[in-house]
């Protein structure tokens, strides 16, 4: 009998059953982003993911898309910026290309929710329809799918990732690929590859080094889960018979007004309810179902890297989660209230891979216009401690700010072929906090899988010798926003 603590090796022959351009491992919301403009442009595209369904935290984990604007802290400010989403919404808008193409398409269908028709702060969704949608989007590209499929190693040649064993139900096998693209969430792949990372809080964040904030420290998992029968009409009438229960709003600045005006005429909005138990507060987005709501968010600090963390978490959040419902059939409008999905535990932070450049909170929040820029984002910090200049999210920020993601951040250092999508990208904690949302993971998608294929296209074999001008030429010219 094996006994604990001991180790054995073994071998496996496992058969090299594809060759493809570009392969993308993970089928979260920057990998499908990079799938599809791989594919788009013409590079042989397969995508590997372990479930048997896309979309990630977007449709598993009932998050919402956020943010397709501008972000401005000011209520005043935030009034004005209403107003041009709902008549020049391309003075607010920061998101192009096909991460902006998604979103018309979620909207106008009816499966998704947004504002004044415009993709704004945030877009919620039916998710087993946008599940259908991203399986339409992968064959109308030209996406080969293997589903079911986990990415467990990789095969090095030299500093090159010569292909990516995946393990299935039809075993252990290797898919051979030109450019490879780490949307794994947790770049597990460029670890195998021997890149290397730092798991949560770096030595070179600024509250480290003040600090405030303890290396290796990590953002809190949690999850987002969905209620059905909910009445928000009967809600809302009695938050505005008692608007002190009202919460204030960290990021999406809607008054209690203003999220009942949307809501009434049938678009996004977003209440944060207080309560005298737990939870103390949560927060209530509506969805394009009547009487479905998701709520957020039950957390529990863990290391999404370790298998005891992430069982102990599952357990305790459904817990909570039982209890948070029990509490909540306490409100007007939530009395006969059901569970109707709790996703398993959605994690927000493990590791932030290195690549060429490392983006770090102050090129976030002064703007830094990186000359490899390849798009924008406009998430204000979610991750605490903050540095003291960022704490008020209605003072800290200019209006309609947003910041700059470099190429070279999706770039894994030392390999030749090999990048990195998503909220594990080269970037420290706290510009992490920033850089996790899923419109900002998409953009990072769609930029990386535009890169591997014009690289095949040209025989370039490493990712660093594409000219940044070609590939910004490339993404402008497919309405990518720079």
């Amino acid at each position: 009998m094996l006994k604990a603590g001991c180790s054995f090796s073994m071998t496996i022959e496992s058969p090299v059953v594809e060759e493809t351009d570009v392969l993308v491992l993970g089928g979260g919301t920057a990998g499908v982003l990079a799938a599809l403009a791989a594919a788009r442009n013409g590079a042989r595209t397969i995508l590997v993911e372990r479930y048997g369904y896309l979309g990630g935290m977007i449709t598993a984990g009932n998050a919402g898309l956020t943010m397709y604007m501008k972000f401005s802290g000011q209520p005043s400010e935030h009034e004005a910026d209403q107003k041009s989403l709902e008549t020049k919404p391309e003075e607010v808008q920061i998101a192009g290309g096909i991460t902006k193409e998604f979103a018309d398409r979620l909207i106008s269908s009816g499966i998704g929710i947004g504002n004044f028709g415009q993709a704004g702060s945030y877009i919620f969704t039916s998710s087993e329809d946008c599940k259908r949608l991203l399986f339409d989007m992968m064959a109308e590209s030209g996406v080969k799918l293997r589903l079911h499929s986990w990415a467990v190693d990789v095969v090095m040649e030299g500093n090159r990732v010569a292909g990516v064993v995946v393990e299935s139900k039809s075993g252990r096998e290797i898919i051979a690929a030109g450019m490879v693209i780490d949307a794994t969430g947790d770049g597990d792949i460029c670890v195998r590859a021997g890149v290397p990372s730092y798991l949560g809080v770096t030595p070179l964040d600024l509250t480290a080094k003040a600090g405030s904030a303890k290396v290796g420290d990590m953002h809190a998992m949690g999850v987002m889960f969905k209620a059905g029968n909910v009445d928000l009409q009967t809600t809302f009438d009695w938050l505005v018979k008692n608007p002190d229960r009202f919460g204030k709003q960290p990021f999406a600045r809607f008054t209690l007004e203003e999220a009942k005006e949307r809501f009434e005429r049938g678009d996004m909005a977003t209440i944060n309810i207080l309560m005298d138990e737990t939870p103390k507060r949560f927060q209530v987005y509506n969805l394009p179902i009547e009487g479905v709501v998701t709520l957020c968010c039950p957390s529990y600090k863990g290391d999404g890297t370790n298998v005891e963390d992430l069982s102990r978490a599952e357990v305790v959040l459904a817990s909570m989660v039982n209890r948070w419902l029990a509490n909540m059939r306490s409100l007007p409008g939530f009395g006969k209230a059901f569970l109707l999905d709790c996703p398993q535990i959605g994690v927000r932070e493990t590791r932030h891979i290195v690549g060429e450049h490392l983006l770090d909170i102050e090129e976030i929040f002064k703007q830094t216009d990186f000359p490899d820029s390849i798009g924008r984002g406009s998430h204000p910090i979610d991750t605490t401690p903050r540095p003291d200049w960022l704490r008020d999210p209605e003072t800290s920020y200019p209006p309609r700010w947003y910041f700059h993601i470099p190429f070279r951040s999706l770039i894994a250092k030392d390999v030749e072929n090999l990048m990195v999508v998503g909220r594990c990208m080269s970037a420290t904690h706290e510009a992490f906090g920033c850089i996790r949302p899923t419109v900002q993971c998409m953009i990072t998608g769609e930029a990386a899988g535009t890169a591997g294929a014009l690289c095949t296209k040209d025989g370039i074999g490493n990712i660093r010798a594409l000219p940044v001008d070609q590939l910004r030429k490339t993404l402008a010219d497919q309405g990518v926003l720079l």
